[in-house]
């Protein structure tokens, strides 16, 4: 090892680096070997090198420490006292190193997403299998928030998929399918639904902030209705899950709720549909636009949100 680090480093320089000269790892890495194979012919085959090649890393270490490694006899090699406090030490220390290092070689493999909740549990988890099938070798982690804020400062998320307009300066965005809002509810409760005036009298589900309600009774030409039962949640999945069980009338976007309208868990009583001119983005660091799993996941999101919308 010093041999190799010699002509970049020397004097001064050298000692500062390495104040305790390493033994030769080379040697070391034979050395460990060497016992666990028994004998210096078969080090010597498993590394498809000479055994003279072999007895020499290993005389090399023994040089370095100044004491006898190995005891040499018919059936093979006994290890010297020395040797027998060495050996574990490597090993643990070699099995360490592999593990550091795998894991090192293994972070690019993990594509960690962060997307709103109702989102993840809608949309994304029903297409989850075409995109592993896509990436057999990426770990796909999938964490959930509400924020619009993008936040990749702080944490450990590859890319995010965020709910908003598409202003987010420093960052790549990406289209994925504008949000188009309807309401929805069980077939029990869609039953009492022939016209938008008729929500006056049924509990409208909703999740701060509610505004989009507003803009959807003004848009069906119903107005804001004053006389109504309701029910506020924090998340838009618990209003979803309510009507679902035909606790009132939530305010979906159909885009995410494909697979519940086509089951029947939920219907969508009337035609209007409200576009507010907010969208899903696909959005992440500029200088992760060339990673080759952003590249993947980028393709694969348009590919099914084309499908989708």
């Amino acid at each position: 090892m010093r041999s190799m680090l010699s002509d970049h480093v020397t004097g001064d320089v050298a000692s500062s680096v390495l104040p305790n000269r390493l033994p030769p790892l080379r040697a070391v890495e034979i050395f460990a070997l060497a016992a666990r194979c028994g004998t210096f012919a078969r080090t010597a085959k498993e590394l498809r090198v000479t055994q003279s090649a072999i007895s020499r890393q290993v005389k090399l270490l023994e040089e370095y420490l100044g004491l006898t490694l190995f005891i040499r006899h018919k059936r093979g090699l006994r290890l010297t006292p020395a040797a027998e406090a060495l050996l574990p030490i490597v090993e643990e220390s070699f099995t360490r190193l592999t593990r550091t290092c795998d894991s090192l070689r293994n972070e690019g493999q993990v594509l960690t997403l962060r997307m709103p909740p109702t989102f993840a549990l809608r949309w994304f988890l029903p297409l989850l299998p075409s995109l592993r099938a896509l990436m057999p070798d990426v770990d796909v982690r999938v964490s959930t928030d509400d924020s619009r804020e993008p936040r990749f400062e702080d944490s450990d998320v590859d890319a995010a998929i965020i709910y908003g307009r598409g202003n987010w300066p420093g960052l790549e965005a990406t289209h994925l399918m504008p949000e188009r809002l309807t309401p929805v509810c069980s077939s029990e409760v869609a039953k009492r639904l022939t016209a938008p005036a008729d929500l006056e009298h049924t509990p409208l589900l909703q999740c701060c902030p509610v505004q989009a309600w507003n803009r959807w009774l003004e848009g069906a030409k119903v107005g804001w209705m004053t006389s109504r039962l309701g029910q506020t949640f924090d998340t838009l999945e618990l209003a979803l899950s309510g009507a679902a069980r035909s606790q009132g009338v939530a305010l979906g976007d159909v885009n995410l709720l494909k697979e519940s309208l086509r089951d029947g868990a939920l219907v969508a009583p009337f035609d209007y549909i409200l576009d507010q001119g907010v969208s899903y983005y696909l959005i992440y660091p500029s200088q992760r636009e060339q990673l080759p799993k952003i590249r993947v996941l980028r393709s694969w999101l348009l590919t099914v949100a084309a499908a989708t919308v």
